[in-house]
């Protein structure tokens, strides 16, 4: 997999080059590593440069006249001016970590805005996914489309680290004694601060499920260390390891053009929607327009970053998991299952208010019983002053 190949290349060339290492060093996520690691690269290949070192010694004359002309490059190629922005990051920290001097605000400020429409916009409605899962048989595409169309993650939630068995977890239906399993909970990069709950709904869970149970009748043995999303090929050397986010992006681009899902053209290599964000924008978009779902732990259900609440609020998994309930008719796909859902939700509803209102007449009751006692001490208490 190119990941990890760039990962075994930036293991070598540490080795080599100690700007390099300074280029790498505290740079936790793998998913960052092997972007920024791209982006120097290219840099690198453009300027036909192969030693790191060599570019730490450049003058900031040099260093300056050196990236005008790869911004150059790209425009000259039709990248957009965010795309241009964001493989700066990777060749930015290069320099920053090795202390080279440049002029870094006139150079970002010689970088053209973007005036067109921005791809990736628009979000995929429930019909167009509808649609796509109508198009595979494959347990293991209805089961993915379900999944991102549920939680809204970013595809780097899906490798940074790995999701496996051991991130999900049972969640009970609200008010079931019995705790049976009725949606997954996720755990979205884990082990980090970045880290958060997603969840999903009783339809994706079901087709996790039933992905789980074709793989188990191939022979694969699942275990907590299992991941949730596998290659399925019969190659011996890659058969059960997990899918990267650019298998991802293979398939559901895949899916697209099976159900014939139109996608506006905003430029040259641009579509209003994208191939893994139209997902989260809906996810998004379901949770913004729920006015009944807590607005700043959508975000949370997001992995967005909300000024101070950002940081100091840190609501509890139960606490998501009541929010995002809210809004799990509209996350889900199927009409059949919206409506079973909304008609479940509908007489739980009724159950509580006729408990509610048992509760009352109970308490009314005791009310009048009380008044009746009071009345009669008070009758007594009468009699025995007049005697």
């Amino acid at each position: 997999m190119i990941g990890q190949l760039v990962l075994d290349y930036s293991t070598d060339t540490s080795k080599r080059y100690r700007s390099f290492r300074n280029f790498i060093r505290g740079i936790s996520r793998e998913s960052t590593k092997v972007t920024y690691v791209k982006f120097l690269r290219a840099f690198m290949k453009f300027h036909k440069i192969e030693d790191y070192d060599e570019m730490t010694s450049f003058s900031a004359q040099k260093i300056d006249e050196m990236l005008e002309d790869y911004i150059d490059e790209l425009e000259g190629r039709g990248v957009k001016g965010i795309t241009i922005r964001t493989n700066l990051a990777g060749i930015e920290r290069f320099f920053e970590m090795n202390d080279c001097i440049w002029h870094k605000s006139r150079i970002r400020k010689s970088i053209k805005r973007d005036d067109g429409i921005p791809g990736g916009s628009e979000p995929i409605t429930t019909k167009e996914i509808k649609r796509m899962l109508e198009c595979t048989k494959s347990l293991r595409i209805k089961a993915l489309v379900h999944f991102l169309a549920s939680t809204g993650m970013r595809p780097a939630g899906l490798v940074d680290p790995v999701l496996k068995i051991k991130h999900l977890m049972p969640m009970p239906r609200p008010n079931d004694t019995t705790n049976q399993k009725w949606c997954y909970a996720v755990r979205v990069y884990d082990e980090s601060k970045e880290g958060y709950w997603s969840f999903l709904t009783p339809e994706a869970t079901e087709a996790l499920d039933n992905f789980f149970a074709w793989r188990e009748n191939r022979g694969e043995k699942i275990t907590q260390e299992s991941p949730i999303f596998i290659n399925i090929e019969n190659n011996k050397h890659t058969r059960f390891q997990h899918i990267t986010d650019k298998n991802t992006r293979f398939i559901i681009d895949n899916l697209i053009r099976q159900s014939a899902l139109k996608r506006k053209k905003v430029s040259d290599r641009r579509f209003d929607k994208s191939i893994i964000y139209m997902f989260r924008k809906r996810f998004n978009t379901t949770l913004k327009l729920n006015n009944e779902v807590n607005s700043n732990i959508a975000e949370k259900l997001m992995a967005h970053k909300k000024g101070l609440d950002g940081t100091y609020l840190q609501p509890t998994q139960e606490e998501c998991y009541k929010e995002f309930i809210k809004a799990i008719p509209e996350l889900t796909i199927d009409d059949s299952e919206r409506k079973q859902i909304e008609l479940d939700k509908f007489k739980q509803e009724k159950i509580e208010s006729q408990d509610q209102s048992q509760k009352i007449e109970e308490l009314n009751s005791k009310i009048e019983m009380l008044t009746h006692k009071m009345d009669l001490f008070s009758k007594t208490t009468e009699s025995k002053l007049r005697d």
